[in-house]
């Protein structure tokens, strides 16, 4: 059967055009009221997106639990939810580093030779000859590369992992245990990350699309047993790009914090050294911080 049309928004006399009304509205799954206090002028702020988003996840499991369709207020609520969280994003901290966007110097039968010799030992990425400049095969790509660092891209309460069990380990190849707060969350956090790029880099929303999204665990001493989220402490040297023609940007979020929720694995960011660099430079960089983000141009990832 057909879903019931959405309700007709409230008369402006009905509404309560406040940032409590709006609160309140989030947080009774009113996407009706929450839409036209929006058209009004009214912005959620970062307690009434939480609520917003809370009130969804209650309204997936309510329907879950009673064998029911979703409310077509969920998907509005949602994007409600996106475009506040891009709104916050853009308040926040944001550290750039203008890069020269580089690619594979060999083509035709070079290229497919060297792609040979990387299956069979991929070391040999560290060696391949780059020039300047922009591929980007399939896929619609600014001129200018860069690395993007946001210290909070996310806030401690989105990434905690008592909140959201299986964060960090996250697959959509496997989500018949997953609760539906952790999936929404995991959602949540790819879109902010889809909507960063496309606004970094001035691409239409509609043309970044998630291609491979999952998290994964380091653990020292492990070995990596397969592509994507799969455990280890190591993973095979590779450019996204490089490997699959259509990967031209790339983001990680980190879940937890060094020193904090683990021991040891220095993280930084391999950069060559200009004339004048120190070699302990890249010492001196402080690790990520949990819910701290990196999107980039992966040109220059």
């Amino acid at each position: 059967a057909a879903s019931a049309p959405p309700p007709p928004p409230p008369a402006a006399a009905d509404l309560d055009a406040s940032a409590s009304g709006l609160r309140t509205a989030a947080s009774h799954m009113d996407a009706a009221t929450v839409s036209a206090l929006l058209d009004a002028g009214l912005e959620m702020d970062e307690a009434t997106t939480d609520a917003a988003f809370w009130a969804v996840v209650k309204a997936v499991d309510r329907a879950e639990a009673e064998d029911q369709p979703l409310s077509a207020d969920v998907p509005r609520m949602l994007h409600h939810v996106f475009d506040a969280d891009m709104r916050h994003l853009l308040r926040r901290e944001k550290l750039t580093t203008n890069l020269t966007c580089m690619q594979p110097e060999l083509s035709g039968i070079e290229a497919a030779a060297h792609n040979i010799n990387y299956v069979l030992d991929d070391s040999t990425m560290a060696e391949l000859p780059l020039v300047e400049g922009r591929k980007c095969q399939k896929g619609r790509c600014c001129d200018a590369c860069s690395r993007n660092v946001f210290p909070t891209f996310a806030t401690p309460a989105e990434t905690d992992l008592e909140t959201f069990p299986g964060l960090a380990q996250f697959t959509f190849n496997d989500l018949e245990t997953v609760a539906a707060s952790t999936i929404l969350q995991f959602v949540r956090l790819i879109e902010r990350v889809r909507r960063a790029i496309a606004h970094e880099y001035g691409l239409p929303l509609a043309h970044v699309l998630s291609v491979q999204a999952y998290s994964r665990k380091y653990v020292a001493g492990t070995t990596q047993t397969g592509g994507g989220g799969s455990e280890g402490d190591s993973v095979t040297l590779h450019t996204d790009e490089e490997t699959h023609g259509n990967y031209h940007y790339s983001s990680v979020i980190y879940l937890n914090t060094q020193g904090e929720d683990f021991e040891g694995g220095d993280f930084i960011f391999n950069d060559p050294r200009t004339d004048g660099d120190d070699a302990e430079d890249a010492d001196d960089e402080e690790p990520p911080p949990r819910g701290a983000a990196a999107p980039a141009d992966d040109a220059a990832a």
